[in-house]
C-alpha cells in the first residue's frame, strides 16, 4: 500500500511539474524605424536592412547584459541564453519560424509564440533587434526591450501565451542604439579620383559656356 501510494505521489508530482511551460508571443503593435531615423516618416528598420530579432533569456543574473561583437553570430554577453531568433531579409519577408514582415516589421503573417513545455525556471526575457548584422569592425545597431517576467505556468493547448510586445503602444519606435567596432566603423562613400575628374571638368565645361554666352 505504502509503495502504491508513493507512487501515486510521484505522479502527481510529475504531472504538476509537466503543467509548467514558457509560452511567449513575441511580436509587435507598431512599427520601428532605421536608426536615426523618423518613426513617421521612415525608412523602416527593415527598408534598405537585413534585421536579426532576438527574444532572449536574462539568465540568472535577470540582467540585459551589453551586446558582444566578438560573440557571433548571437552577440550575447554574461549569463544571458538565446531562445529564438529570427533573421528578416531587407525590404521584408518570411522568416525561418514562418513569420513574416515588411520593412516596417508590421507582421503579414505566420505565427510568433516561442514555447517551451518544460520551462520552469523564474526570471525574465527581452527583446533585441538588431538593423543588419553587426560585426567587430563596423559595431552595430540594435533596439532593445526592457525585461519581460516569464510565467511558468504555460500549458499549450489551447492556453494562452503571454504576449510580450516590442511596442506595447503601437506609436512605434526607433532604433536607438549603437555599439562601436574596433575598425573605423561604417564610412561615407567618397568618390573616387576619376568621379571628381569628371564632376570637375563639367564644373569647368559650365564656366566656359556660361562666359562664351556674354
Amino acid at each position: 500500500m505504502k509503495k502504491v501510494l508513493i507512487a501515486a505521489l510521484a505522479l502527481m508530482v510529475g504531472a504538476s511539474l509537466s503543467l509548467a511551460g514558457m509560452g511567449i508571443q513575441w511580436s509587435a503593435n507598431g512599427w520601428m524605424a532605421e536608426y536615426g531615423g523618423n518613426v513617421n516618416d521612415g525608412p523602416g528598420v527593415a527598408d534598405n536592412n537585413n534585421v536579426i530579432w532576438q527574444l532572449i533569456y536574462a539568465g540568472a543574473d535577470n540582467t540585459a547584459n551589453a551586446p558582444d561583437l566578438s560573440a557571433a553570430p548571437n552577440y550575447l554577453s554574461g549569463d544571458d541564453e538565446l531562445l529564438a531568433d529570427r533573421q528578416i531579409p531587407a525590404g521584408g519577408g518570411t522568416a525561418a519560424d514562418g513569420s513574416s514582415w515588411d520593412g516596417w516589421l508590421m507582421q503579414q503573417g505566420g505565427e510568433t509564440v516561442y514555447e517551451d513545455l518544460d520551462w520552469n525556471t523564474a526570471g525574465s526575457v527581452y527583446q533585441r533587434i538588431w538593423q543588419g548584422t553587426p560585426s567587430v569592425d563596423d559595431g552595430g545597431y540594435y533596439f532593445e526591450t526592457a525585461l519581460f517576467n516569464i510565467d511558468t505556468g504555460y500549458a499549450g493547448g489551447g492556453a494562452a501565451p503571454q504576449e510580450f510586445n516590442y511596442d506595447p503602444d503601437g506609436n512605434g519606435v526607433v532604433v536607438d542604439n549603437y555599439i562601436p567596432g574596433e575598425g573605423p566603423g561604417p564610412q561615407p562613400q567618397v568618390p573616387e579620383p576619376a568621379t571628381m575628374s569628371l564632376l570637375g571638368l563639367g564644373a569647368l565645361a559650365m564656366v566656359l559656356r556660361r562666359k562664351l554666352r556674354k
